[in-house]
């Protein structure tokens, strides 16, 4: 008998420290840093997790909202913003460790619209822009097109002005190219013989983006003139 509840103390003991013996909850924090948290459009922002920790285990992703329908991956990433109108985004960092434990920061990116030209020629994007040439886009250069008009009543010298895209990717407009009032000037992203009314970029591979890109166009001086974003329906 003696021996059976010294047993039952011994088996009683260790249900007591089982059950005390509580591990610590897992803390995991997200935190990043911002270079710049301002600036004028287009602004081109680097966003940098490594801040971001946790007290077990590995963070095994990073899930960024940039605010602007737009979303990324990665411990270190970019975005470029590009605006007409001030705007502030709310950029989300959320974190996931290997047991999906997760943590959220969040800050403010503010973009100003970039300073137009004073006394600047009206040569806007117009419709259409065919970002999505038909087939295979890369075998099909030419029919990825857009176009220029000029809204103004003073023809415009476009000498030397530029066109690009939102990777930065850009074409020259050539010397002598001129822009009667209300005329239509078509740029092709393919090869071919320039006139009066077509131009063509002589691309290797196709330059729109067709989920979505923003056109500038920018003078000599490099001032930025008109900005054409687009997102298909």
């Amino acid at each position: 008998m003696i021996r059976w509840k010294a047993a039952c103390f011994v088996l009683a003991v260790l249900l007591v420290c089982l059950g005390g013996c509580v591990l610590p909850p897992v803390e995991i924090a997200a935190q990043f840093a911002v270079s710049p948290s301002s600036g004028v459009s287009p602004l081109v922002v680097t966003f940098d997790a490594s801040a971001s920790h946790i007290t077990e285990g590995v963070i095994s992703s990073y899930a960024w909202d940039f605010g602007d329908g737009t979303t990324g991956q990665g411990m270190i990433t970019a975005h470029r913003y590009a605006v007409e109108e001030e705007r502030t985004y709310t950029v989300t960092l959320r974190i996931t460790d290997q047991h999906g434990n997760q943590a959220a920061a969040h800050q403010s990116i503010n973009v100003s619209p970039s300073p137009v030209a004073s006394q600047a020629p009206r040569i806007e994007f117009v419709w259409p822009f065919h970002y999505d040439a038909s087939g295979d886009d890369a075998a099909n250069l030419n029919d990825e097109y857009f176009a220029l008009q000029n809204k103004g009543d003073q023809t415009v010298d476009l000498s030397g002005w530029t066109v690009s895209n939102e990777r930065g990717v850009t074409y020259q407009i050539p010397s002598g190219t001129s822009l009667l009032p209300n005329a239509v000037l078509y740029i092709h992203s393919g090869d071919g013989s320039n006139s009066d009314t077509i131009l063509y970029w002589n691309a290797i591979a196709p330059v729109w983006n067709n989920d979505g890109d923003i056109a500038f166009l920018s003078n000599r001086e490099g001032l930025i003139v008109a900005i054409y974003p687009y997102y298909p329906c």
